[in-house]
């Protein structure tokens, strides 16, 4: 076997956890709301891998001037995101309403992270992203099946205009900074900064944020796993000897710069629907995570403000997250 074979066994490649993600804007994900609109629906499974690299393809990786005792993670990911317009019964909307469209993809993300020993540290996470737009997405068999579930729920009805079928290739990265931990009343708090970017013919935009954690037993890793951001790849919950449990809330505050976006501008080769976008869009997430032994769960609420220029309002979503872990 080649020195290069030996990097790259597949057998030196273990599973970290498995991860299911729901996210709504109405049934029973949205607390505070519970219409269908712009950005309905997101589901998907994710898959993390301890890889297991040699010290020396490690340090080609992660060079040692920058990185003391990196950590590294990949992730697999299948996802799916659904938008429709305002009024979901309406068969031939307004021109001036969020596009129907919906977007498949697999995602292959590629992590590393460094954790000091004040806990402070730093993670990079890097995806691409590689699926399809429009009616092979299956959004609306989708759609119609979860609303078929729910005798009470609308009909969709406005599929017939949705963005037509385009290949779709989307790279991202972020990085992510972690601060010291504090204690007040006997809880623990720490920071999040990120910044980031994405692009590719689904989105072209930079971003910033930061969570605020607090809570027991804070996890040694860079923040809760999210359907539309990412989860900690590089980094077991069962880093923490001895701690069985843990449980926080968290807030992100978060801001996008967008120059592009398939969902409102429309297809990037073909005819389809489109609105003029709104540069700036931000959000605000809170939620909770709590974890014991190998099973996490996690639920979020985000509000986010006007992505069109004829949007008439904001929106607001729920988030479920399960997390089951197998590294022990």
């Amino acid at each position: 076997m080649s020195e290069l074979d030996e990097h790259w066994r597949l057998d030196r490649i273990t599973l970290r956890s498995a991860s299911a993600y729901w996210e709504d804007d109405g049934t029973y994900v949205n607390v505070f709301n519970n219409e269908d609109r712009y950005y309905t629906s997101g589901q998907g499974i994710e898959l993390s891998f301890d890889p297991h690299f040699t010290d020396e393809l490690a340090s080609k990786l992660a060079p040692a001037d920058d990185w003391t005792d990196p950590r590294f993670g990949l992730g697999l990911a299948l996802k799916q995101h659904i938008y429709t317009g305002i009024q979901i019964t309406d068969p031939n909307p307004p021109l001036d309403d969020h596009p129907y469209g919906g977007y498949l993809y697999l995602a292959f993300s590629f992590q590393r992270s460094q954790s000091n020993d004040d806990n402070t540290g730093k993670h990079d996470h890097f995806e691409l992203d590689l699926g399809v737009v429009g009616e092979r997405s299956q959004a609306e068999a989708v759609q119609l099946f979860i609303h078929n579930l729910f005798p009470d729920n609308d009909t969709p009805q406005g599929w017939g205009n949705q963005l037509a079928n385009e290949l779709a290739v989307n790279f991202t990265y972020e990085r992510t900074w972690r601060s010291r931990k504090g204690n007040i009343g006997g809880l623990e708090f720490d920071m999040l900064p990120a910044v980031g970017f994405d692009v590719g013919n689904v989105f072209i935009r930079a971003r910033g944020r930061t969570t605020i954690r607090v809570g027991k037993s804070l996890p040694d890793n860079f923040g809760p796993a999210s359907f539309l951001g990412h989860k900690d790849h590089t980094v077991s919950v069962f880093a923490d000897p001895g701690q069985d449990w843990s449980v926080y809330g968290y807030a992100t505050l978060g801001a996008d710069i967008v120059a592009h976006n398939i969902f409102l501008a429309g297809n990037t080769f073909a005819t389809s629907r489109s609105v003029d976008i709104e540069p700036f869009v931000a959000q605000i997430t809170v939620g909770v995570l709590a974890r014991y032994k190998c099973i996490e769960f996690g639920w979020a609420q985000t509000w986010q403000t006007i992505e069109f220029e004829t949007q008439p309002n904001g929106q607001t979503w729920g988030s479920w997250v399960a997390n089951l872990v197998f590294e022990f």
